[in-house]
């Protein structure tokens, strides 16, 4: 059920920014609390167990963290390289490609039966170590487009971040359980509510370049995907890990948080390269709800 309300809202509120554009685009400023609700939201699920667990099995926990931040951001880096036309798009999938693993990667596994507990400690460490990791490759892959403020971008993403986790998990910590299960019900809502608001934004204010003809964008968002929802699968295999923890490394290296792309593309750069790491974001909740479907049935 959750994941047909999920696609629901996901369309709906990406259509609407492009359809009522001229009031969506005036929302723009929503854009970075938007994102801190989803953060903070995360915070709130967090709890000193789920940091036990990481030391109890570090090995694999940072080998799916490894791979988000390699696979990813070099795919992107050889998709730009073959599909963009112009800089602002490279930026854009550069971008989401050095992002941390989504909040959206624990629901699609939770959805997809798989390791639940296993997906939540790899978007902890990879969130975690965002704020250096971010930066450091969007200054190395497209450094030689643009100047990247490293420093700049480095104390953005950990204020952005760390701040609205470290925030949620002070309010999991006194809020009384019925309260926090109460709570729990509605964040994946809210999270998907967020994101969707996010993308739809974004379309507002590049409706024009999306109404012009993008197929390679469009195939080259679509291969990144694949490749990330592929290489988490066979390091998976590669590394003799169950099949709920396969599920869960596959979907954690497809996903990422394209919120966090989203918000530095604009911060930094341009309107214009914020709308692959929005694309990739509608196609990557689309595409991790059909998986869904798919993967439970295994």
């Amino acid at each position: 059920m959750f994941g047909i309300i999920s696609l629901l809202i996901l369309i709906s509120l990406s259509s609407a920014g492009l359809l009522f554009h001229e009031y969506f685009k005036d929302l723009k400023f929503l854009i970075v609390p938007l994102l801190a609700v989803i953060m903070l939201s995360m915070g709130i699920t967090l709890s000193l167990d789920d940091f036990k667990r990481i030391l109890r099995q570090p090995f694999i926990v940072f080998y799916g963290a490894l791979l988000q931040f390699t696979v990813m951001p070099l795919s992107a880096y050889l998709i730009s390289l073959l599909i963009a036309k112009d800089i602002d798009t490279s930026i854009g999938i550069i971008l989401v490609g050095s992002a941390p693993g989504g909040t959206a990667s624990n629901l699609i596994t939770f959805l997809s039966k798989g390791d639940l507990p296993y997906s939540i400690s790899m978007t902890t460490v990879s969130t975690l170590i965002s704020p250096l990791l971010t930066p450091f490759w969007t200054l190395v892959l497209a450094g030689k487009y643009v100047d990247v403020p490293f420093l700049p971008m480095v104390l953005t993403t950990s204020k952005i971040i760390l701040l609205p986790v470290l925030g949620g998990m002070l309010i999991r910590k006194l809020l009384r359980d019925k309260v926090l299960k109460s709570i729990e019900t509605f964040l994946p809502y809210i999270s998907i509510s967020a994101i969707s608001l996010i993308i739809g934004i974004i379309f507002s204010l590049n409706r024009d370049f999306l109404l012009k003809p993008n197929t390679t964008v469009y195939l080259g968002i679509l291969l990144h995907l694949i490749v990330g929802f592929s290489a988490g699968f066979l390091a998976g295999k590669l590394a003799k890990l169950d099949s709920k923890k396969i599920k869960a490394l596959s979907i954690e290296v497809g996903m990422q948080n394209s919120g966090l792309a989203v918000v530095l593309a604009l911060k930094y750069f341009s309107p214009n390269a914020s709308v692959p790491p929005a694309l990739f974001s509608l196609f990557q909740n689309i595409a991790g709800l059909l998986l869904s479907l798919m993967l439970r049935r295994k």
